[in-house]
């Protein structure tokens, strides 16, 4: 039987979408059977001018979007302008976020007790006040767990065992992952399996990780309904087999907009375009928030080149994100990528190339 395998096919409430995909789309994320959506309104000037017309008419959200959008609907040619952009470039920090939003909240962590059984603590990130790149200081709201002195020291003497017997020879993958799947059953003595699972899942260790990707199977084996259990399980995968992990995972939450998201993503590193596209347009279709605030759909239109698809899709953002942390993409690759595509409606409008002129 296949690890997400089942049956079910009405959403428990218990099991609702963590990301509240369904106060933004047609339906929860772990809705098992496939909703029929419309075909996908495929990105143009026109069908943009319209959106700002309504976006300017019903005069919500922020003003200065709003002021670019009326703009455009008087000039539309502004939309391939070269100088022209109608969403914001933000900071990661500085993405808006729904009230109640608590980046701790499905965070679990440790503390290892001294000898007084007083936890020791240390700084966490979201509790920083040494890293400037936050600038909002959640309080911690997840799970803690705590460890034993007595845990201490069984993991200590199952360490100490372990490198006596491999000091004198290499070791095997399969002796690490042995030891890793012995550690973590004494780690997570009385912790329920999910949490386990999310340790497990952050780390870099490909043989934690394979641990992970069993404490996983066991949650959904415990809950078929779990899409949290599901995503994890996907996670703990190597890069290279996410995609068939995602394939799987869809095959049983049809509706999940966030793996339809990801999935999207790695056929788009892979240069698989048009595979991408179709799982990021349905993504977009189950949580309206996507189009409005993930570039996919301009990158995959600009690679198949589509290009007032890709203009359109770029412009009808509510923010791009400038998550570069120093690289070039977002200051050379991604303005090149977007003037090209302008220059090429340019050219078509006005049969001259504005690039050519400049060079």
């Amino acid at each position: 039987m296949s690890l997400l395998a089942g049956c079910a096919q009405d959403t428990p409430k218990e099991h609702a979408d963590p990301n509240n995909q369904a106060d933004f789309g047609p339906v929860p994320a772990n809705y098992r059977k496939p909703v029929k959506l419309p075909p996908f309104p495929e990105p143009s000037f026109e069908r943009l001018i319209e959106q700002f017309k309504a976006d300017v008419t019903a005069n919500k959200g922020d003003p200065e979007l709003l002021k670019r959008k009326k703009q455009a609907i008087e000039n539309p040619d502004l939309l391939w302008d070269y100088s022209f952009k109608v969403p914001h470039t933000i900071k990661y920090e500085d993405i808006p976020r729904p009230e109640g939003y608590n980046p701790t909240r499905d965070k679990v962590r440790f503390y290892y007790l001294d000898d007084n059984k007083n936890p020791i603590v240390s700084k966490f990130p979201y509790e920083s006040a040494d890293l400037p790149e936050i600038k909002v200081v959640y309080p911690y709201i997840g799970k803690t767990f705590y460890i034993t002195k007595e845990q201490q020291e069984r993991m200590d003497a199952l360490r100490n065992t372990f490198f006596t017997q491999t000091e004198s020879t290499s070791i095997h993958d399969s002796e690490r992952i042995s030891y890793y799947r012995n550690q973590s059953a004494i780690f997570y003595e009385g912790i329920d399996t999910l949490s386990a699972a999310k340790d497990l899942s952050n780390t870099i260790s490909d043989a934690k990780r394979v641990v992970g990707l069993e404490y996983a199977e066991r949650v959904m084996r415990e809950d078929p309904n779990s899409v949290v259990a599901a995503r994890i399980w996907v996670r703990c995968h190597p890069s290279k087999e996410q995609i068939p992990a995602y394939q799987k995972m869809l095959s049983k939450f049809p509706n999940d907009a966030f793996s339809h998201e990801k999935i999207a993503q790695s056929y788009y590193i892979q240069d698989y375009y048009e595979e991408a596209l179709l799982h990021i347009q349905k993504a977009s279709q189950l949580d309206s928030r996507i189009a409005k605030t993930n570039n996919l759909l301009f990158k995959c239109y600009y690679a198949l080149g589509e290009w007032e698809k890709a203009i359109a899709a770029y412009q009808g953002l509510d923010y791009f994100v400038d998550d570069s942390w120093g690289s070039h993409f977002v200051i050379i690759e991604f303005p090149s990528k977007l003037h090209i595509a302008k220059d090429n409606i340019y050219r078509e409008r006005y049969g001259t190339s504005i690039l050519e002129r400049m060079k």
